[in-house]
């Protein structure tokens, strides 16, 4: 067993297959050398390495390209649906707006209710202490028959 298949068995867990053995052998031919010389390792493990690198990249530009085909896909049928509901959009709004008015119109009647009922509260207060004054024979806050 060589260098070369040594180190490559030991760093991919597999044997070289006959294009990659193919590929060291011209490595090594162009720099007048053999497959087992450690520099001829070393750029076959580079050119492995480059050329993961290049697919990783093609798949992630593919799957880039895919994603936005499918968004640009999906924005298409969005606005066609609301072009096409676009009556139902504007029930819907409308519906909103209503609850929105008979919300503030609720708060304002709760807001009166209890504006009213402190004054009949007062009132009534009111009317109770001219009622104890008139039982117990003291003339009422406020009338002259004092003087």
């Amino acid at each position: 067993m060589t260098n070369l298949e040594r180190f490559y068995r030991s760093v991919h867990g597999r044997d070289l297959q006959p294009w990659e053995r193919q590929l060291a052998v011209r490595i090594a031919a162009a720099l007048n050398t053999t497959t087992d010389d450690d520099f001829v390792v070393h750029l076959l493990l580079v050119y492995m390495s480059t050329n993961a690198i290049t697919n990783m990249y093609n798949e992630l530009v593919a799957a880039r390209n895919t994603l936005a085909d499918d968004n640009r896909d999906l924005i298409q049928a969005f606005t066609k649906d609301l072009r096409r509901n676009r009556l139902m959009t504007y029930g819907l709004i409308g519906a909103v707006a209503l609850a929105l008015l008979s919300g503030a119109w609720t708060l304002t009647t709760v807001l009166g209710l209890s504006n009213g009922a402190a004054a009949t509260e007062a009132r009534l207060a009111a009317a109770l202490e001219a009622c104890e004054q008139r039982s117990s024979g003291r003339p009422p806050r406020g009338s002259d028959s004092g003087r």
